[in-house]
């Protein structure tokens, strides 16, 4: 999967939250990728850890 306008919202959403270690190296290239304004594919098991991170941040208005 490539990343889509959603994904990277959710990716915005998680970059500065309290990740687990074996979860922030996992998602350091997709980090890296933001930063850089760049667009790579997205396994699905590196999705799946994002949304997971995402669903459990507060709400924002």
């Amino acid at each position: 999967m490539t990343g889509s306008n959603d994904l990277w919202r959710l990716v915005e959403r998680i970059r500065h939250a309290n990740l687990s270690v074996v979860d922030r190296e996992l998602l350091r290239p997709v980090f890296v990728s933001f930063d850089a304004g760049q667009t790579r594919a997205i396994p699905p098991i590196v999705e799946s850890r994002i949304r997971f991170y995402a669903a459990r941040q507060p709400a924002t208005r």
